[in-house]
């Protein structure tokens, strides 16, 4: 049995379940109980500069039911950072660059050991795009980035665009290129599976569609009821950054929307630098009217939101691989896009696209199928056919990467 390392150093110390916290934990209620593998999750306790071991146990169930006490998953044990086996794997998947243990540092030391090194890349937006990122986590970005290049064995990514910007990198920094593999992510976020994991799964087309929608829960705030009650409107699902491109929202909203009777559901936190769109969206004479901010829902109000949507609306600039697109069409929910190469990607022949920074090709888009409700009715029943990945599948993916040359 192949013993796997796995830093969640942010995850136990985090606030929030979305993004990149949540494919950890989404993979982690997967794959921990696979064949073949013996999974070791760890904490950097920067005072010692080793790992605390985490209770494997506690921290799956803490993932299945998102709730408990982070802290009393610790066990009090502690390995040095030279201290793991030959032939061993150190797959890093959370957002480890913002840890204290650099991984110029770390990385190293493991392959000194023997230690086989697979970091899951999910994006390298702060190398392709510094602008929508902040100054610290770029500069703590690019030492991780540096380090995988120098020392990565293996390079797990969720599709072809950022397969694309890694080989891309290597080759500007001349340096070998190891193997890259693609696992999409999951779309399944409300599917409960007891089957255990197959390394011989089949491939897309073996799949049959999963048509739960999941259960909604007697636990939606009122103001959330009130606003998806209001009249119809586009969802935008995602903390509120530069890198969203939110402001396209309003400027579409000021621009058409409103006297076409849309509204908009903005649902996210609050990111950096943002205070501005903040001011404008939280000082508009529709806020709270036909412009609405929804911030810490759960995902049970996330799916109360997605179910009654007219249509998600994502324009964002650059993404990793942008999860709202999957969660809205495996919902049967039509997805109005940018046209970026990853969200075309993601999205491909079941979304609509609209040009990047152009809010008139957005009005124009939402104008046409409420003008024309049988277009709109057509690109719902498209959806039915929709099979999106799922969070099995993205386990056996990065089961039989981390089990290979066992």
């Amino acid at each position: 049995m192949k013993k796997v390392y796995i830093d969640i150093s942010m995850v136990i110390v985090g606030t929030n379940f979305t993004g990149i916290p949540r494919v950890v934990m989404e993979i982690t209620k997967k794959l921990y109980h696979a064949p073949k593998l013996a999974l070791v999750f760890l904490e950097y306790h920067q005072k010692r500069d080793d790992f605390e071991i985490i209770d494997g146990e506690k921290f799956a169930a803490f993932c299945r039911e998102k709730k408990g006490n982070r802290g009393k998953l610790r066990t009090g044990k502690h390995i040095p950072l030279w201290g793991m086996e030959k032939d061993s794997v150190f797959f890093d998947m959370d957002t480890v660059w913002k840890t204290r243990v650099r991984r110029s540092y770390l990385y190293p030391i493991l392959k000194e050991k023997g230690v086989k090194i697979i970091p899951f890349v999910q994006d390298i937006i702060g190398v392709t795009h510094p602008q929508f990122c902040p100054g610290d986590d770029v500069l703590n970005f690019l030492d991780f980035t540096g380090a995988i290049v120098k020392y990565a064995d293996e390079i797990v990514v969720t599709s072809h665009a950022t397969k694309g910007a890694v080989k891309e990198l290597y080759g500007k920094l001349e340096a070998p290129c190891p193997s890259i593999q693609i696992v999409p992510l999951g779309g399944d976020f409300k599917r409960i599976s007891q089957k255990p994991l197959n390394q011989g799964a089949g491939g897309f087309q073996n799949r049959k569609r999963d048509k739960g929608r999941g259960t909604i829960q007697n636990t939606i705030k009122e103001e959330i009821i009130k606003t998806a009650k209001a009249g119809p409107y586009l969802l935008m699902v995602g903390t509120i950054d530069p890198r969203k491109n939110h402001k396209l929202l309003l400027d579409a909203y000021e621009g058409g929307l409103k006297e076409l009777g849309m509204h908009l559901v903005i649902a996210g936190h609050k990111g950096w630098e943002v205070d501005d769109f903040l001011e404008r969206m939280e000082s508009h004479e529709d806020f709270g009217k036909g412009v609405w901010h929804v911030n810490g829902a759960s995902d049970e109000e996330i799916d109360y939101l997605y179910q009654r949507c007219y249509a998600l609306a994502f324009p964002s600039y650059v993404e990793g691989y942008g999860l709202p697109i999957i969660e809205s069409m495996v919902r049967g929910v039509p997805v109005i896009a940018a046209d970026t190469p990853i969200n075309m990607e993601v999205g491909g022949e079941y979304a609509l696209y609209f040009g990047q920074d152009k809010p008139e090709e957005l009005v124009n888009t939402v104008t046409e199928l409420l003008s024309k409700p049988e277009k709109y009715q057509a690109l719902k029943e498209k959806l039915k056919n929709f099979i999106p990945p799922t969070w099995e599948e993205t386990a056996n993916g990065i089961l039989r990467i981390l089990s290979e040359n066992e």
